[in-house]
């Protein structure tokens, strides 16, 4: 197709939007520009590197260490709750756990994570899942 169609393509979806007013459309725009400067700053306070989710790193190498070094335990999913936060069709999560591990005392920890609905079953309140933590910072675990 060419630009045009292209164009054309898109003004029809933008119609089947829902548009916000003026007022509310502004205030938008201030959130995500106020969202889009925190998270510059937290690069450059990392040098340069976007933080991870959950703990993580987005490189991978990275959280394979940690992953070698982590202590393991088991969680069961106390309480689920959906954020209303949205990736794509999936949804976002709070999933508070009770945490178990041979080596270091129980806690309770909340974790963020995407839960497709397909998979929504396999976090349900008493569903037991292998965790892994750091004993001196256990506010996060990483699942598997």
């Amino acid at each position: 197709m060419g630009i045009i169609e292209d164009a054309g393509r898109i003004w029809d979806v933008s119609k089947k939007q829902n548009r916000p007013g003026f007022a509310e459309g502004l205030s938008q725009a201030a959130s995500a520009a106020e969202a889009a400067q925190a998270m510059k700053e937290q690069m450059a306070a990392n040098g340069g590197v976007p933080q991870g989710v959950n703990g993580q790193s987005f490189n991978p190498f990275e959280n394979m260490a940690a992953m070698q070094t982590a202590t393991r335990g088991q969680g069961t999913v106390t309480k689920l709750v959906d954020t209303g936060e949205k990736f794509d069709t999936a949804s976002i999560y709070e999933v508070t756990f009770h945490v178990v591990s041979d080596t270091a005392p129980p806690f309770d920890v909340v974790h963020k994570q995407m839960i497709a609905a397909a998979a929504l079953g396999n976090w349900q309140v008493g569903k037991m899942l292998p965790v892994r933590f750091d004993p001196a910072n256990p506010t996060q675990v990483t699942i598997g």
